[in-house]
């Protein structure tokens, strides 16, 4: 008997082992350059044991394979083609979009399919596939027009007061502080009021059980890993789901998807509304039957190729999908508006004279209207602003690697290169953002990188801080009028001073789930005459 059970052991062991390792002679049958896979863990081992964070070995690929037009790794068993050339990148954002509509593939999507709070992951934007979520798409995306964000300035400005006065008192007191501790706050603060009418007042309250929850939701220990991955053992991922186990942060899921359970009965009951984004999301699944190109007022080349025209299949949907939406919404912002925030003020800090450049032009702005934070118009109108926030994600890029499903068997054109369905391409924003063709002196702030004659001299897609096409971030025009709103009353009011307590190496937290320093980010701030 024990003889049977040791034989049916190695049985086991052989075939998880064939599994895991039948494709790893895949990119070198076609001749594309690729990085080693090793049994069982891919590539990278450095995934699994979190000793890495993934946007690094993202770049450190991206810089091995610098003079290549694409280069091939594995995660596990599964082949990833990871692709430099902007040609090909624009064929897989934008011309080809159809045929690389999704972000997962079903494997992958088994991460977040577990049991009652993963579903609530499992319906969020970027999960969702192919129909499914042009449908969901094309259904929110009119909230984020120029017209709705217009109302959402309110709500930002009654936050940075708070912010303001935080910043006030390290003013006073003269110490140094961490810049995302401050900026998360007024990030998850901005978008919990202008989501679902919610003010967690973080910064009067720094125990409050929403900021616990939020700052739980970003970070991934061992624990979460192992809890995951195991998904990707054959079987494992459907026992899981009929069990009802969850891996994905439950206790802060079921936080986040009652409170905004709540919100939604609250507002049905009452008739309250505050025209916050929740408001918007219920106008839109009640009214909006349209294709999205009818409803999306289009600007430039990012909005033009994010555009998706859609004739929606389905008509309505269940509370599940605006819970599920509201909470990526808040998910998505909150920490990487708080890191772009911290990294633009740790730049300023270190760069004097490009600060004074920035108050020059933000101080302006106010006398113009007559000493108030302008009006939204007047705030777009402000190039050298968002010429520092596209500066700061692209020095550090909190999502390193666009993820792309082929959804058809595909030949990239004039090449040789082709993908089968469900392949995993990956476009490397964290290689391209630090690539001198692109960006001369990459390592250094410049914003200047993003004024109007230094796009034109380069690809658009050679920036991806909010992706491009499609299946870009829905919500950029709402993370550009937080960050702008904020450094705008910030520096109108104070400059940021370097501080001798910031790491001499920036090394990226492996922990960290979008990549943030580890160790943090100083600053001091002085109050402006």
């Amino acid at each position: 008997m024990l003889l049977e059970i040791i034989l049916i052991i190695i049985a086991l062991c052989l075939v998880f082992y064939r599994y895991v390792t039948k494709n790893f002679n895949r990119w070198k049958d076609v001749g594309v350059p690729f990085t080693k896979g090793r049994f069982p863990y891919g590539s990278h081992v450095e995934l699994i044991s979190q000793s890495r964070h993934i946007n690094e070995l993202i770049r450190e690929d991206y810089d091995k394979f610098i003079n290549e037009d694409l280069h091939g790794s594995f995660f596990f068993g599964k082949p990833i083609l990871t692709i430099h050339n902007m040609e090909m990148i624009k064929h897989v954002l934008v011309k080809d979009f159809n045929s690389f509509v999704d972000r997962n593939d079903t494997n992958l999507i088994k991460l977040f399919d577990g049991g009652e709070y993963d579903q609530v992951w499992v319906k969020q934007l970027p999960s969702l596939l192919g129909d499914e979520w042009k449908d969901v798409r094309a259904t929110f995306s009119p909230i984020f027009t120029s017209g709705k964000m217009k109302g959402m300035v309110k709500f930002i400005r009654k936050v940075g007061e708070s912010l303001n006065m935080e910043f006030g008192k390290f003013a006073e007191s003269g110490e140094d502080f961490e810049l995302k501790e401050v900026f998360g706050k007024f990030s998850l603060d901005a978008l919990a009021t202008c989501a679902f009418g919610i003010n967690p007042q973080s910064f009067e309250d720094k125990s409050t059980i929403f900021v616990k929850h939020a700052a739980r939701i970003f970070t991934m220990t061992t624990l979460d890993n192992l809890k995951m991955f195991s998904r990707f053992i054959p079987f494992c991922a459907e026992l899981q789901k009929f069990l009802n186990l969850n891996a994905h942060k439950p206790k802060a899921t079921k936080f986040f998807r009652d409170v905004i359970r709540q919100t939604i009965q609250h507002r049905r009951e009452t008739g309250e509304r505050p025209n916050d984004l929740i408001d918007l999301m219920i106008d839109c699944m009640k009214t909006s039957k349209d294709s999205e190109e009818n409803n999306a007022d289009v600007i430039d080349q990012y909005e033009h190729d994010m555009k998706l025209a859609h004739n929606k299949t389905k008509l309505e949907f269940d509370e599940d999908i605006i819970v599920s939406t509201a909470l990526i919404l808040l998910v998505a912002g909150y920490d990487t508006t708080g890191m772009t925030l911290s990294f633009m003020g740790y730049y300023l800090s270190m760069h004097p004279d490009l600060q004074s450049r920035l108050q020059s032009e933000i101080d302006q702005a106010f006398e113009k209207n007559g000493g108030k934070l302008p009006e939204y118009q007047a705030i777009q109108e402000l190039p050298y602003l968002e010429m520092c926030i596209m500066e700061s994600l692209r020095l550090m890029t909190p999502v390193g690697g666009l993820m792309r499903v082929c959804t058809k068997d595909y030949k990239f054109p004039n090449t040789h290169v082709e993908v089968k369905k469900n392949d995993v391409v990956i476009i490397p924003a964290s290689g391209i953002h630090q690539d001198e063709k692109y960006y001369p002196n990459p390592k250094q702030f410049n914003p200047e990188n993003f004024s109007k004659e230094a796009k034109q001299s380069r690809s658009p897609y050679a920036f991806l801080g909010f992706g491009q096409g499609p299946r870009a971030c829905i919500g950029m025009r709402f993370a550009l009028l937080e960050a702008k709103v904020a450094m705008m009353m910030v520096l109108s009011n104070y400059t940021f001073v370097y501080s001798q307590k910031n790491p001499d190496k920036h090394v990226i937290d492996p922990h960290s789930q979008l990549g943030y320093v580890k160790g943090g980010l100083f600053s001091k701030i002085r109050k402006r005459n």
